[in-house]
């Protein structure tokens, strides 16, 4: 029987959602694209690099447990191919509102866990809510273009390494090969992804794999002793995807198949494509910063750009990975309508 993780969880794409929900709590629904379910007017952030509006990339309810809001973060990413690869091209909003009665019920306190106790309900709308469609939010989105739209060593086990990485259906040459850049006079009107649920399951660790996983280490470890006598008196430059952690996100992204996200907001720990230096204080109160989800490239294969009445297709996004900090002690103050929290995108090397 395969081990479950209590820590992280994974996200997976799901069905694709034909008609978005306008309840007044769409903001609890989990998924990529489309248009931010918020409680206040809908609209896009701009880019701090080029200025465009930049769409909505993952919409994640994750309340904090104990807290009296309900907490959802809205991750944004610029379409631009200049601004790709690009830590300030990336936003993450924190957006919360306290709950109608907190007192009520711990389900209003509950963690991201809550996830799994309702996947299998996330590809089902109300029926009363069927006929509202994206159209909607698509009008609402061009109405507020006027508004503001100005926003404020991995630690993962040590003996997990990996065979190469295995996305379905993804492959990253042909990704770069359809770059496809959107005319300029597109940027600004109701841009997003189509949209899909995302479905969540615990992160399993089997034995078997874990085994394999040790005797590639061992190998590397010898190939790498091989490679330096061999190499005596020349500096060594490992390639991009040789080195420990390339070789250990691939590993641990191989056991479970599919996932284009990672989430832990307790005592997580980012899987790096290689060594960076981790942001630690927060923006807004200069409190720590915990590390709460990444994103994976296997999301890019589904993000299908739909300007106004026009489909795009794919090839207008790229990254290796991005990582999600958030203040530790959840800073909020009477009165706000959102928070930035820290993105942190690394770019995967191709050479």
């Amino acid at each position: 029987m395969p081990k479950v993780s209590q820590k992280v969880l994974l996200g997976f794409v799901d069905e694709r959602i034909v008609n978005e929900s306008c309840s007044d709590d769409a903001y609890t629904i989990n998924k990529i694209g489309g248009l931010p379910d918020t409680q206040n007017q809908i609209f896009l952030p701009k880019c701090p690099l080029c200025n465009h509006q930049i769409p909505l990339l993952i919409q994640i309810y994750a309340p904090v447990i104990n807290s009296i809001y309900h907490r959802t973060l809205y991750i944004h990413a610029c379409i631009s191919p200049g601004c790709w690869n690009k830590s300030q091209s990336w936003i993450c909003l924190r957006r919360q509102w306290v709950a109608a009665d907190h007192y009520e019920d711990k389900q209003q306190s509950t963690t991201f866990i809550e996830w799994c106790d309702d996947a299998d309900n996330w590809g089902e709308e109300p029926e009363a809510e069927e006929n509202h469609n994206i159209t909607v939010k698509s009008q609402a989105i061009e109405n507020c273009t006027s508004a503001s739209a100005e926003l404020e060593n991995s630690d993962a086990d040590d003996n997990v390494v990996a065979e190469p990485i295995d996305i379905p259906n993804t492959n990253c040459l042909q990704l770069l090969d359809s770059r496809k850049e959107i005319p300029l006079d597109h940027y600004d009107m109701n841009i997003y992804f189509e949209p899909y649920y995302i479905s969540v399951a615990y992160e399993e660790l089997s034995d078997t794999v874990k085994e394999h996983a040790n005797n590639l280490l061992h190998n590397y470890k010898n190939n790498q002793i091989i490679t330096e006598e061999k190499n005596e008196g020349y500096e060594k430059s490992l390639p991009a995807h040789g080195d420990k952690y390339f070789e250990t996100l691939a590993s641990t992204i191989r056991k479970n198949p599919g996932q284009i996200l990672r989430y832990c907001r307790t005592e997580g720990k980012p899987l790096f494509l290689y060594e960076d230096s981790e942001p630690n204080k927060c923006t807004n109160c200069q409190g720590k910063l915990l590390f709460e989800l990444q994103i994976l490239p296997s999301l890019i294969t589904y993000l299908k750009l739909i300007c106004g009445e026009e489909h795009h297709g794919s090839g207008h996004l790229e990254f290796g990975t991005a990582l999600i900090y958030t203040c530790e002690n959840n800073c909020w103050n009477e009165g706000d309508t959102y928070k930035y929290e820290c993105v942190m995108v690394q770019e995967e090397k191709l050479f």
